[in-house]
């Protein structure tokens, strides 16, 4: 990856430290500013051209969240506790539209 960040990076702090020389910033400022613009650009540019992307549907793992839904979701677990009857939801208390 620093293969990537370093060619760029360096062309970059070249260019922020004569812009920011020419603004009127001091020398040392403009070094430092420079070095930290050249390193941010560098670092995107490197995200930039790194093939990647989101992986594909049947590579994701289901997670703790997931699992622990599945297990609250047998049949089993309703009887066991029964408070969780209290947050379904009731559709049959207003079947009908309310308009009037």
């Amino acid at each position: 990856m620093t293969d990537k960040i370093f060619p760029i990076a360096l062309r970059l702090w070249l260019l922020f430290l004569l812009t920011f020389l020419v603004l009127g910033y001091t020398i040392p400022t403009s070094i430092i500013l420079g070095a930290i613009g050249g390193f941010a650009g560098g670092t995107v540019s490197a995200w930039w051209q790194t093939p990647g992307g989101e992986p594909k549907e049947e590579e994701l793992e289901p997670t703790a969240l997931d699992k622990l839904a599945d297990r609250l979701r047998t049949p089993q677990v309703r009887t066991r506790l029964p408070f969780l009857k209290l947050f379904t939801r009731r559709d049959r208390r207003h079947p009908g539209s309310r308009r009037l």
